[in-house]
């Protein structure tokens, strides 16, 4: 009799899927998973949407594996193979592209407190789990990001964020949003801390205007507070900053210029900004057209309808505009009827407007009274008269009597009048 002539081989179990420990990677592939189950000792591979990963540590319970590259994002079947059959993990890996930060809004805030709402706008962001959002600075301690919250429309997704960079260092921090599979993305010196501007102000500029396309130089801006190398702009609304070229003198002082190449003619305001503090505007710089030759003066006052005189010549009336004046110093005088005269001499530039406006003063006399002088005159009677016995013989007409005065007729009459109170008094 043959002893052990048969041996009864146990057969192998098929494959079995429990789990996997990291279920995202980047499409570019390349991420170590490990996936856990049953009768993997004979694995001869494991597929991620058909294409074969590269296969690791191997035992009847684990399997160690590379993910491998894939042309788009979204999530796919894991398949593990053995010669016992097969497993298959219906998305059970998904792939994501490698995040990038297009921009953020604010980027910046004032190391005074808590900034929050930090909108960092990209693509590639985890969802679920949510990425990790911090700032970084050489040689300081990253500031990370809480109440971070992704939320995604198509390509583009949005991170909301909140920092707290109370009394953290001003100036520029590296952003860094990091996916949970480790990929990440940075934006260099995306955020700002600043600090408050107070004691920076801007008094002056020489020169106040520069022709476009061209580079006009600064000889002096002038103010207080300048430290470090400022950054120097000119502010348009509606227009991109015109950042010049500057370097500080003193605190009080700085001098550069500005390249007006292809900008677009008008009035800017000039913008002075300490590292890692606010901007402070105040100035205006006037970009002049290449073919202006005059300038133009606007006249207005309180109240209008004065006459305007330019160099002694009249004008019009308030308010106007008057264009094509020469660029030079002008003298210019503004009246009207019961208020005092406004002058004043103004400076003209190519292609700039000056404005005048005239506060003009009503005038306040005092009128004197003239006292108003009466004549009194008296009036002398007749000398009292004794009266007469004698009989006053009777004159005899002239041929041509001479027609009686009205003045002298009036003397008589009056006369006879007195000659009659006094008889009758004597009586």
């Amino acid at each position: 009799m043959l002893a052990l002539a048969f041996i009864v081989v146990p057969v192998a179990a098929a494959p079995v899927f429990s789990s996997i420990s990291l279920s995202y990677g980047t499409t570019a592939g390349g991420t170590s998973v490990t996936i856990t189950g049953t009768g993997f000792s004979n694995v001869t591979s494991v597929t991620f949407d058909g294409i074969a990963g590269t296969l690791g540590q191997i035992t009847d319970t684990s399997i160690t594996v590379t993910t491998p590259a894939h042309s788009t994002a979204g999530a796919v079947n894991v398949v593990i193979t053995t010669p016992e059959g097969t497993a298959t993990a219906s998305n059970a890996f998904t792939y994501t592209t490698s995040p990038a930060i297009a921009l953020v809004n604010p980027a910046f805030g004032y190391s005074t407190g808590i900034i929050n709402n930090v909108n960092i706008v990209g693509s590639g962001f985890s969802t679920s789990p949510v990425p990790t959002v911090v700032l970084k600075k050489s040689g300081y301690s990253d500031i990370s990001a809480t109440n971070v919250v992704v939320s995604s429309s198509g390509a583009v997704t949005t991170i909301s964020c909140t920092f707290d960079i109370t009394s953290k260092t001003a100036g520029y921090w590296n952003l860094v949003v990091t996916n949970p599979d480790g990929q990440s993305a940075t934006l260099t010196n995306g955020f700002e801390i600043r600090t408050s501007s107070d004691g920076v102000t801007v008094t002056s500029i020489t020169p106040t205007s520069g022709t476009a396309n061209s580079t006009v130089s600064i000889s002096n801006l002038a103010g207080t507070g300048f430290a470090g190398t400022p950054e120097v702009y000119l502010k348009r609304s509606g227009y991109n900053n015109i950042v010049g070229s500057f370097s500080r003198t003193s605190s009080t002082k700085l001098t550069g210029s500005f390249d007006l190449d292809n900008q677009v003619h008008g009035p800017y305001q000039v913008c002075v900004r300490n590292s890692g503090s606010d901007a402070v505007c105040g100035l205006t710089f006037t970009i002049v057209s290449e073919n202006a030759v005059n300038g133009s003066l606007y006249f207005s006052s309180t109240p209008s309808g004065a006459s305007i005189y330019v160099d002694s010549t009249y004008k019009g009336k308030t308010p106007m505009t008057l264009d094509n004046v020469v660029p030079g110093t002008h003298t210019i005088k503004i009246e009207k009827a019961q208020y005092v005269d406004y002058t004043k001499s103004v400076t003209v530039v190519a292609g700039e407007e000056v404005t005048v406006s005239a506060s003009l003063t009503y005038k306040t006399s005092a009128t004197t009274a003239t006292p108003t002088t009466v004549k009194i005159t008296t009036a002398s009677l007749p000398p009292t008269t004794v009266k007469s016995t004698a009989v006053v013989p009777t004159a005899w007409p002239s041929d041509t009597p001479a027609p009686e005065s009205p003045v002298s007729l009036v003397v008589i009459v009056g006369a006879l009048a007195a000659f009659v109170v006094l008889v009758r008094k004597e009586q």
